[in-house]
């Protein structure tokens, strides 16, 4: 029924605040469950999107997910129950309408998100084939498939400013950035990434937008079910499949033990760092699965090791093949540490 429920998204649109289409099948609009803002009205951070042959509802700010029956139904009872008679007279059973129409959790793994916070910026797959932006992710050789997951920042500080009070004003040293979103499990925005493109100090930030969250990234495309790759670096990761990057935190958080039994931890190559050596051997103890690469390997990390012509396969196999744990992993350890 999904032309239907296509028919009466738009028709719901004139009840909705900030209501607008974003593409195919995807709608953007404030949230009506919790207003999405009280301070500011042009805040729009509820998606209608599709997902196989239904559409779902998600607000990135209150958490709110269900579908589009639940959310015509709380907007407007009346037009709901039109909505459920022009799909009984469709052929939809009086069973399916309720089973269609329930309350959902909603996995938005698999949705292109777009954070209102991000609104401002240009996706970099988007971007003009001559942007200088993609000289850079070229250079680095990101994966083509993976841009959509990057965004450009022409003045990155004064887009900060707009989303969490940082750089005092008047802003100087304006500069663009390379920003890299870190979204959670519900697909809501609450950190990036600021990479700088030359010689800016510091070579990057990591902005939180919202502080309870770990700052870890990928958890919004991780299947918790497969193996867990969990490397140091956003970019790292997206070279691998199904990883996170724990960019700078302990690897040893309460959302990487979740994944104790499924994760191979990936540090950098750094066998001669006191620090890394620290960390490794205590990620070790901790139990977990770790990697530790082969002396031929003297590349630091896994973009250094693509930069030298090592292709991904390659990389996944040496990484497989030289992880270890428990005894085993301590014992290789005593080799493999040059301090």
């Amino acid at each position: 029924m999904l032309y239907i429920d296509t028919k009466y998204a738009n028709i719901l649109g004139s009840r909705l605040r900030n209501f607008k289409q974003k593409r195919d099948y995807n709608w953007n609009f404030s949230c009506p469950f919790c207003g999405d803002s009280t301070t500011n009205k042009l805040k729009a951070r509820g998606y209608l999107y599709r997902t196989k042959t239904d559409l779902l509802y998600k607000c990135h700010n209150c958490g709110k997910g269900t579908n589009i029956g639940n959310l015509i139904k709380y907007v407007d009872p009346i037009l709901y129950d039109e909505y459920v008679l022009e799909r009984y007279k469709a052929g939809a059973t009086k069973h399916n309408d309720h089973k269609d129409i329930k309350e959902t959790s909603v996995i938005v793994g698999s949705v292109e998100l777009e954070d209102s916070i991000l609104e401002t910026l240009t996706r970099v797959d988007k971007l003009d084939a001559s942007h200088p932006v993609l000289a850079y992710v070229k250079q680095r050789k990101i994966p083509m498939d993976k841009w959509k997951f990057l965004y450009f920042a022409p003045k990155f500080k004064q887009f900060t400013n707009s989303v969490t009070p940082k750089f005092q004003e008047p802003i100087v040293d304006e500069h663009p950035r390379l920003i890299i979103p870190y979204f959670n499990s519900f697909g809501k925005c609450f950190a990036y990434q600021a990479r700088a493109f030359g010689k800016e100090e510091p070579k990057y930030y990591t902005i939180k937008v919202d502080e309870t969250q770990e700052k870890i990234y990928g958890l919004d495309r991780v299947d918790y079910g497969k193996r867990v790759y969990v490397v140091e670096g956003p970019i790292d990761s997206l070279f691998l499949p199904n990883a996170v990057a724990v960019s700078g935190s302990s690897f040893d958080t309460p959302t990487v033990r979740k994944l104790l039994a499924n994760a191979t931890i990936v540090m950098d190559n750094e066998p001669r760092s006191k620090e890394i050596v620290k960390l490794l051997y205590k990620n070790i103890k901790a139990g977990y699965s770790v990697c530790m690469f082969p002396e031929h390997i003297t590349q630091k990390d896994i973009n250094e090791m693509i930069l030298a012509g090592v292709s991904r396969e390659e990389i996944i196999e040496t990484i497989n093949t030289n992880t270890f744990s428990g005894i085993e992993a301590e014992l290789k350890f005593s080799t493999w540490k040059k301090i």
